[in-house]
């Protein structure tokens, strides 16, 4: 480590511990990435708070999480730091390997050599190697979920009169992933064609800038209070795996969402047992050895997530395949 290394880190120590936190009554926990994960750390600090022996939890995310008004019973703020700003503690936490103090805690996986992050565990779905590798819980330990705003009625009215809300017909599509591969627009395309043939109204979420509702349907915008009072309104919810299925696995909304093949680790049926889900694996393209051997045998995929196993009628091969698993579910 270099001078200025040593100088950065020591900055940094002091910024988090005189500007940020300053409460030794509390736990800070550092989160610097995504909706997930703000309901991973979210879902953890008590057990994490009860640990350190603190009276309270501060989370402290990007600012671009102010607009999802949830929350946690047991903390006593939400703190927003600029990308800059954020982006500079994190360096300090992977450069200095000090990820846990008296009354802070950075919130997230360490660093690897040549990318990715340290898992102790390759056999345990995401919120258990959170368990253990970032906050050193018991792997037994609940996990907790947030609590959302209610709207008002005039909010519940204004959103009814917006959408047509029908739990027997109105489906919304999630087709946008940041975290992984996206499937084609065109296959998104081809099933609201199928899905409208069937009579339904089709919504695809979108986050309201860069995102645009893929043809035959309209965009629907909303925070995550909005969004928990519309899918209780719904028949269906169905998507790429992204953040937002975090949120409405915790709900008893039903869901059909796509995993790439191999990510199990983020199987909505494993992390949220009780939510209404099928995952369906996207294996379209990612030929190995290992999907080869599948594709061949036809036998049961034998991929350990929680004592359980994907089913090999879960894995899909090709479009047509899974859009017929889809319709299937819905």
């Amino acid at each position: 480590m270099d001078d200025n290394q040593r100088i950065f880190i020591e900055q940094v120590k002091n910024f988090i511990e005189q500007k940020i936190a300053v409460r030794k009554d509390c736990l800070y926990i550092f989160q610097p990435f995504s909706i997930g994960d703000f309901f991973y750390a979210g879902g953890l600090s008590q057990a994490v708070q009860k640990r350190k022996n603190k009276s309270a939890t501060v989370l402290v995310v990007k600012e671009h999480m102010k607009n999802l008004h949830v929350t946690y019973k047991n903390f006593a703020q939400i703190l927003y730091l600029n990308n800059e700003t954020m982006t500079a503690v994190q360096n300090y936490f992977y450069l200095s390997g000090n990820y846990e103090a008296d009354n802070y805690i950075y919130g997230h996986f360490k660093p690897k050599a040549g990318g990715g992050w340290i898992v102790s565990d390759e056999t345990i779905h995401l919120i258990d190697r959170y368990k253990k590798d970032v906050f050193n819980i018991p792997l037994n330990t609940p996990f907790v979920p947030p609590v959302v705003e209610r709207i008002s009625a005039e909010d519940e009215q204004e959103l009814e009169k917006r959408y047509a809300l029908d739990r027997d017909r109105t489906i919304i599509i999630s087709p946008y992933v940041h975290s992984s591969k996206q499937l084609p627009l065109t296959f998104w395309e081809n099933l609201v064609v199928h899905l409208k043939q069937r009579g339904c109204v089709v919504y695809t979420n979108t986050d309201g800038f860069s995102e645009q509702p893929v043809a035959g349907t309209e965009a629907i915008t909303t925070n995550f209070p909005q969004l928990y009072f519309v899918a209780g309104k719904i028949k269906c919810f169905v998507g790429s795996r992204n953040g937002v299925f975090d949120f409405l696995g915790m709900t008893k909304t039903k869901l059909v969402n796509i995993n790439t093949f191999l990510d199990w680790l983020w199987d909505v049926s494993a992390l949220y047992p009780k939510s209404n889900n099928r995952t369906l694996y996207n294996a379209i393209d990612y030929i190995s050895p290992v999907t080869e051997y599948f594709r061949k045998s036809g036998v049961t995929a034998t991929i350990s997530l929680a004592h359980e196993k994907i089913r090999s009628s879960d894995i899909v091969y090709d479009y047509d395949t899974l859009l017929r698993e889809i319709l299937n579910s819905i």
